[in-house]
Formats: structure tokens, sequence, C-alpha cells
């Protein structure tokens, strides 16, 4: 996920690759605490969602406001799934 994230960032190097794995984290935490199953990670949807929260928290292109909004969207839509529920 580390690898699909710095590619969307446009990021090559390796210095931010702790705070971006941190932001990794908390992205998928902040999932399954709105109730969604983060276990298959290789679900497009996940991917999606981890890469808009990270372009929030690093404020991309200055619009990180914007991506904060795409990603509640996609969040709370991904909560109300069928196929995304984690199972209690």
């Amino acid at each position: 996920m580390l690898e699909a994230v710095k590619a969307n960032l446009r990021i090559s190097g390796t210095a931010l690759d702790t705070d971006l794995q941190d932001d990794i984290d908390a992205a998928l935490m902040d999932l399954q605490r709105a109730g969604i199953d983060t276990s298959d990670q290789s679900q497009p949807l996940i991917i999606k969602a981890v890469k808009l929260y990270c372009r929030w928290q690093q404020d991309y292109m200055g619009k990180g406001e914007q991506y904060c909004k795409a990603y509640t969207g996609l969040m709370q839509a991904l909560s109300l799934a069928g196929d995304y529920i984690a199972e209690s």
C-alpha cells in the first residue's frame, strides 16, 4: 500500500515513508472505526479511500479540504455498503 500511496502523491524518495505509513495506518483505523472491513486491502475502494486520506493529510496540491470531503463521502458510502461492512 505504501508504494501505491507514494505513486499517487508523486513521491519517489524514502524520506517521508514513516509519515506516509502513519497516514496509511490512520486511514485504515478510521475506516475500521466507521465499521468498514479493511482486512482485504487489495479492494479498489479501500485503496482509493486510503489514497484520498493521504492526499488530505499531506494537503496535496493545496487541496486538502477537497480531498477531505472526497474521503469522507467515500467512507460514508462504504459504511453503508453491505459488501464492506465489518462483521461484529
